[in-house]
């Protein structure tokens, strides 16, 4: 992908938050082929394993069947992390063929599908028994909608864990959109303190921080 906002991919990665879905799916196709995981480890990214750790502990009181879904999986690394904490069946999903390819290969998932968050999702009522989403938001056009498809997608008791920077959940009213979840019986809701996202990076250090919200669907 050729920006001139971004000097090299990974640069300008704060103001990347309005890019059409077509210009981001651009940018993972690009960076996923060179030094996604690089940078990301550079700049001290540890939400993927967060994530798994969450997920894990929610799964270790259900009794519930079926895959986890990954959706926007990237190259793999929250499925890397779930493999290592011996969760199976998981199913990745994302928008970037690069990404597909590069997440395919790694082995960790059951299969990694083509996923496009904006659109609604080609799965039946309650396919996963827990969902991932991370790093998925700053990109999507309609969090609500995409918040209502996963928990439509998820098993009844089962989590949707994802992550939102903690500018941009303000700016696109997080808050009101889960209370108001919660005040239509849809799910129940648990949101983290700000923590890291990428302390390392210039642009991110500690100015821009993540929330992670764990969503149990009733």
């Amino acid at each position: 992908m050729t920006d001139n906002t971004l000097g090299h991919v990974g640069e300008g990665l704060a103001a990347r938050f309005d890019a059409t879905p077509a210009d981001v799916a651009a940018l993972y196709d690009d960076w996923a082929t060179g030094r996604y995981d690089a940078d990301l480890a550079t700049w001290g990214y540890s939400a993927p394993g967060r994530a798994a750790d969450m997920v894990l502990k929610l799964l270790s009181t259900s009794t519930s069947d079926g895959p986890v879904l990954d959706a926007g999986c990237g190259s793999g690394l929250v499925g890397v992390q779930l493999q290592q904490r011996d969760v199976e069946q998981v199913i990745g999903g994302d928008f970037s063929p690069a990404s597909v390819e590069t997440a395919r290969s790694r082995g960790v998932y059951r299969d990694v599908v083509e996923l496009d968050l904006n659109d609604p999702l080609e799965f039946a009522d309650g396919t996963f028994r827990a969902i991932t989403s991370i790093g998925v938001f700053s990109y999507l056009a309609d969090s609500e909608a995409t918040i209502r498809e996963l928990l439509r997608i998820v098993q009844v008791g089962g989590p949707v864990v994802f992550t939102q920077r903690t500018d941009l959940w303000n700016d696109r009213h997080f808050d009101q959109l889960l209370s108001d979840l919660v005040s239509e019986g849809i799910c129940d809701v648990t949101v983290s303190p700000p923590e890291p996202y990428l302390p390392l990076h210039p642009e991110f250090g500690t100015v821009i921080e993540i929330r992670y919200a764990t969503l149990i669907r009733r």
